[in-house]
């Protein structure tokens, strides 16, 4: 039965997996394990052991004992004076407080398995030593030495044929992810307190190797009995498991890699055969497009060494019915239809189900399989913002009408930077900033935006446009006239580029008035700094490697009130080194943030900050700007979001975060993958602010939920112009 459950798992190997656990094979992918003969598993502690050690080593031979799902066990025979490792017949436990055994002084412990090929890839005794000279075991969390718990349990699992968890580089063996709370994890430091108990994946590996319960059985098409490729078993209550491909040998060991899994995949002959960790659960047959089938599991409890117990769930599943998913994209200010690229998919995987280009009116129909949840994600031009998704849009038996709006949006990015790399930094950083925005990309689209386009955003419109380069400013004649005439509308201007004052005349109209600079030489300081209080630089350390910073001098011309953002260097004397400032007009209310360097120069965090505090000058009216008015930034969100959650993964607990940037009525509800409603965890009037809610993982009834995904969705009514928001994201509970 055991191989029944390798074949069946071999295409799914990296599929949905929420842990994963590491099993030593051989190169044809036999397990090492211990024939039922051969147990319970009887250790033999040196005489020389400290009798305060024992407890705790057998608690750690209990801690395999007590897996359920498993009928491994370990029993503590007679001491013995063997002191080396040898296939002597004798599964040695010593505590080698010379240190013959080791010289390596870096190891802790090891534990040696002895195998024969005799009717199978056979585990025939294993020893186990401790590096006393090196390592001195704790009892009860001293800093100084190595907990013993966490260690006789980990080499316990070696003996059971569990490798490694987690493969930092440089480690010995392992496979799966780094997983530092698993018994199994690849290794401790020194002075390690931990004190690890088996976490779920620890078990999952057990219960493969020596299950308890096997569950298998045959997914099929009801119409017509044929193997249902695609489909799923899912679990409530409990975990299932794949095991994949034969790892190449590391340190003259191989592996095999396991997951341990809430959806377990079915193969290409509709079969599955998979190991579970409790005796009770819910197993459900899905796949999408089908109505599911759901059937309550009981196993018998565990019957002893070497009996498995076999239960079988088939399940024959009728396809949903064909619905219409339809609606318009509109433009929410004038109602005129949108024309925009769509991409659509069912949730649970991202193979695209249609892809359309809407016409002048915006209307999209797609025909799908009723009672399923979708994502829909909208591609979008200016003055539009890039894309629109929607995750989790619930189409019933009936279908679904879905009309979508938006409307021009306040930030465009205009990129005159032909590398790639470079507008992929711009175009992350204004994600960052939570700011909705609209890209042009000048090479691409071969001109500028026009004037007409401009004036079709919303306003105040703030542009980030990018230029510069090793030769030029990027800002040829009608590049300067189109921003001229845009700020003169008071339109409010991001404006940076490698050597972008360099490249442009001293007497040059636009930078000179209205960014209100002229260029005074190159810079080649690594060291910046912002100016005190000024409230887009102050606080800032901004180091930039590399050339193309131009060193700025204040115009005699500027038409606006400067204020000056960032130096090169370091000291009170580098204040004249200016390497960015910002200019507003106080009647016609244009604003310019102008930097004499590419922002791709900074790193990824400061470049996120700069370029939120200069978006929140242009865009909010609440920043003061007269000279003597002590600089403030509203805290108030610009926008509605909602944050992933954290952690994620999580046991038992996890935050969501909330921003609502004006009165509104707000819900926020968690669902299962089949969209049956779980828990409210808000449903109140919020006044505009940022809010965090927890979710301790149970139930509007109190009950703590299984372990798995789950979808959490906040619907936002304003109060005052009734439009409504609504996201939704994925989050995992583990247990």
């Amino acid at each position: 039965m055991k191989k029944n459950i390798i074949l069946s798992s071999l295409l799914a190997v990296t599929f949905l997996g929420v842990v994963g656990f590491c099993l030593i094979t051989n190169s044809s992918g036999q397990f090492r394990i211990y024939f039922p003969s051969r147990i319970p598993f009887t250790y033999q502690l040196n005489t020389s052991t400290l009798p305060e050690f024992i407890p705790t080593i057998e608690a750690s031979a209990e801690q395999w004992n007590n897996v359920e799902a498993s009928y491994f066990i370990f029993q503590r025979g007679e001491n013995t004076s063997v002191s080396s490792v040898a296939n002597d017949g004798i599964n040695l436990v010593y505590f080698d407080m010379a240190g013959s055994n080791f010289s390596d002084p870096n190891v802790i412990a090891f534990s040696s398995t002895f195998t024969t090929t005799a009717g199978g890839y056979q585990a025939i005794g294993s020893d186990l030593v401790w590096n006393g000279r090196d390592f001195t075991p704790g009892l009860k969390g001293e800093l100084n030495k190595i907990d013993l718990l966490s260690v006789m349990t980990h080499e316990f699992g070696h003996h059971t044929g569990i490798d490694h968890t987690g493969l930092p580089s440089g480690a010995s063996s392992g496979c799966g992810p780094q997983n530092n709370r698993a018994v199994m994890w690849y290794a401790v430091s020194r002075g390690d307190t931990s004190r690890r108990y088996l976490h779920p994946e620890d078990i999952m590996a057990i219960a493969s190797l020596y299950p308890s319960w096997i569950l298998q059985g045959n997914f099929t098409q009801s119409s017509n009995g044929l193997p249902l490729k695609g489909s799923f078993l899912k679990f409530e209550g409990t975990y299932g498991s794949t095991i994949g491909p034969v790892h190449n040998p590391i340190s003259t060991r191989w592996n095999k890699a396991g997951f341990l899994l809430t959806e377990v995949p079915i193969d290409s002959t509709g079969t599955y055969a998979t190991a579970v960790v409790n005796r009770t659960f819910t197993a459900t047959a899905y796949k999408f497009g089908y109505f599911p089938k759901s059937q309550v599991i009981s196993f018998a409890p565990p019957g002893g060494i070497g009996s498995t117990e076999s239960l079988i769930f088939d399940a024959a599943l009728e396809k949903k019915p064909l619905v219409n998913l339809s609606g318009n994209i509109l433009d929410a200010v004038s109602l005129n239809g949108i024309s925009a690229k769509m991409k659509f998919n069912w949730v649970g995987d991202t193979t695209s189900l249609g892809n359309i280009t809407t016409g002048t009116t915006g209307a999209f129909t797609f025909t799908v399989p009723g009672d399923e949840y979708y994502k829909l994600r909208i591609d979008l031009e200016p003055p539009y913002r890039r894309f629109i998704i929607l995750d989790s849009i619930y189409v019933s038996l009936t279908g679904k009408t879905l009309d979508i709006s938006t409307k021009p949006v306040s930030v465009f990015l205009v990129l005159n930077d032909t590398l790639k790399t470079n507008q992929d930094r711009y175009i992350n950083s204004l994600e960052n900033s939570g700011n909705p925005f609209a890209v042009w990309d000048a090479t691409a689209k071969g001109s500028i935006p026009s004037s007409t386009l401009l004036n079709s955003f919303t306003k105040p419109l703030t542009l980030v446009w990018v230029a510069g380069g090793e030769s030029t400013s990027g800002l040829p004649v009608l590049d300067r006239a189109t921003l001229i005439d845009y700020l003169h509308s008071g339109g409010r201007l991001i404006l940076a580029g490698k050597n972008i004052a360099e490249y442009t005349d001293t007497a040059d109209v636009f930078l000179s008035q209205y960014a209100g600079i002229k260029f005074n030489s190159n810079n080649s300081s690594f060291s910046s700094r912002g100016f005190p209080g000024d409230i887009i630089g102050s606080g800032l350390s901004l180091p930039m490697a590399g050339p193309g910073k131009d060193q700025l001098e204040i115009s005699w011309a500027a038409k606006g009130n400067i204020f000056k953002v960032f130096h090169y260097g370091t000291g009170t004397a580098d204040t004249v080194r200016i390497g960015a400032v910002r200019s507003e007009h106080s009647v016609t209310k244009w604003k310019v943030v102008f930097f004499g360097v590419g922002l791709e120069m900074m790193s990824e965090v400061n470049r996120d900050t700069v370029l939120t505090r200069s978006l929140r000058y242009t865009l909010d009216p609440n920043v003061a700007t007269s000279i003597g008015d002590g600089y403030s930034i509203s805290n108030l969100p610009l926008k509605y979001s909602i944050s992933q959650n954290y952690p994620n993964p999580f046991n038992p607990e996890t935050i969501i975060k909330f921003a609502v940037p004006e009165h509104s009525f707000v819900t926020i509800k968690i669902y299962d993958m089949l969209g049956k409603e779980i828990r409210t965890l808000v449903s109140d009037n919020k006044q505009a602010g940022y809010f965090d809610v927890n979710w301790n993982g149970k139930d509007n009834k109190g009950m703590k939920v299984s372990s798995g995904t789950y979808i959490y969705r906040i619907t936002a009514k304003s109060e005052k112009s009734g439009k409504e928001f609504v996201d939704s994201k994925k989050m995992t509970l583990i247990k």
